[in-house]
């Protein structure tokens, strides 16, 4: 939804598109608002979704008007937002900033040694899981410590005369699907891109991630195949699924929307690594807003993207949500005021769970697929679907796995030929 807010002062006009969710769009308005007074400006801001948001911004730069403030809900998206060109680096307001003192190290990435994107709340992929119908039906208990108890945990937790399924296998054409086997792969030690930015997609470790989601799908039922992003969760708190997946924490809203008996009773947990030998590796957002690469207002766009990254705005949004983001500054945690709100009252062991996933194992795998080493072609190769489409090959189609790893890696190397060859 798009408009201006505040209005008819003849000042700068501000553009500015992202995909918050609804109490974190509100708070958003409400800071631009105040932003808009203190300025003598306007923010006109588009609340895009997530599938859209890419194509609107490269369609309104395109057409002559362009965004000043860009954050295009993924990793991937905004990955590909400055592959396309519709970024210019931010180093100087993140040096001003503070750079490591005020962002938390693992939200902060540079794309070939620029910084593009100031960070200021992301989000954690974890396993959610139904901790009544574990107990119920004695099914090991996450979180997992491999692949084998995860998968004796789905099948324990299947019960079909009663409509239960143990984990369901979502294999929709979108980046998002890619999660959970892109998870399991880099739980095995396995990449899309090595350290060497050589394409290894046709590896031992993906062709046992290929092989693991086809048996996990003894478990699911095929309803899940098809399941856009918002009907992952539903069924978990129906009744369905014993487990499931996601990235935003909307555990609280989602219990009081669909089964108010389950306050305590829905955990979260790391999606799991191979054995121990080896550790989870959990999928960071939170990249943030970035600058417009044509933006006329420079220094205006930078004064609110500070303003939206600093201590106060983020505190702003993390209690206009609580408990559904991690914060990617420091200090946020350790404030009274995050942990005095009604849903932190009722969640706050649940949300110490999920952060200290995000610490433990968190990493924003789109650019830093290998710990240390920049990478924007995994981010893409996630958001234009080639992991899914390998997944879906060996369900749908009965593919082997090992070609269906050789087919997608030889595609991935096609399509990013020149940008694996610079």
């Amino acid at each position: 939804m798009a408009g201006c807010l505040g209005g008819g002062n003849g000042g700068p006009v501000l553009r500015v598109i992202n995909s918050a969710y609804q109490q974190q769009e509100d708070e958003y308005r409400a800071i631009f608002d105040e932003f808009e007074e203190e300025h003598d400006c306007e923010v006109e801001y588009t609340r895009s979704d997530f599938a859209s948001a890419p194509s609107e911004a490269a369609q309104a730069q395109a057409g002559g008007n362009p965004y000043d403030l860009l954050m295009l809900a993924s990793p991937g998206n905004n990955v590909f937002g400055v592959q396309e060109g519709l970024y210019q680096p931010i180093n100087d307001v993140i040096e001003d900033m503070g750079a490591e003192d005020h962002w938390r190290e693992e939200f902060l990435v540079q794309i070939d040694g620029d910084y593009y994107f100031a960070p200021n709340t992301g989000t954690v992929s974890t396993l959610i899981y139904r901790e009544d119908l574990f107990n119920e039906y004695d099914a090991p208990m996450p979180p997992f410590d491999s692949w084998d108890e995860y998968h004796t945990a789905a099948e324990t937790m299947t019960d079909e005369d009663e409509n239960l399924y143990g984990s369901p296998v979502f294999l929709g054409s979108n980046h998002f699907h890619g999660i959970l086997p892109l998870s399991l792969l880099h739980g095995r030690g396995g990449s899309i891109i090595n350290t060497d930015d050589e394409v290894v997609y046709d590896s031992e470790e993906t062709v046992e991630m290929l092989e693991f989601m086809r048996d996990l799908n003894e478990f699911s039922p095929q309803a899940a195949h098809g399941a856009d992003i918002p009907e992952m969760r539903p069924p978990l708190y129906q009744g369905t699924y014993a487990m499931t997946w996601y990235s935003t924490n909307v555990i609280p809203y989602d219990i009081e929307q669909y089964n108010p008996d389950l306050t305590g009773d829905v955990q979260v947990a790391p999606i799991p690594a191979y054995d121990s030998s080896y550790e989870p590796v959990a999928r960071l957002t939170g990249l943030g807003h970035g600058l417009g690469a044509e933006t006329e207002h420079p220094e205006l766009a930078k004064d609110l993207l500070r303003e939206i990254t600093s201590f106060e705005g983020v505190m702003r949004l993390m209690t206009a949500q609580p408990a559904s983001h991690v914060p990617a500054i420091h200090g946020i945690l350790e404030e009274d005021d995050l942990w005095e709100t009604d849903v932190m009252q009722d969640y706050e062991e649940h949300y110490r769970d999920l952060v200290d996933i995000a610490d433990e194992y968190g990493r924003v795998v789109a650019v830093e697929e290998n710990e240390g080493h920049i990478n924007p072609v995994t981010g893409q190769a996630v958001a234009e679907t080639h992991v899914i489409s390998s997944v879906q090959d060996v369900i749908l189609e009965d593919e082997d796995p090992q070609d269906a790893a050789e087919h997608w890696a030889d595609e991935i190397r096609d399509d990013y030929a020149d940008q694996l060859n610079d």
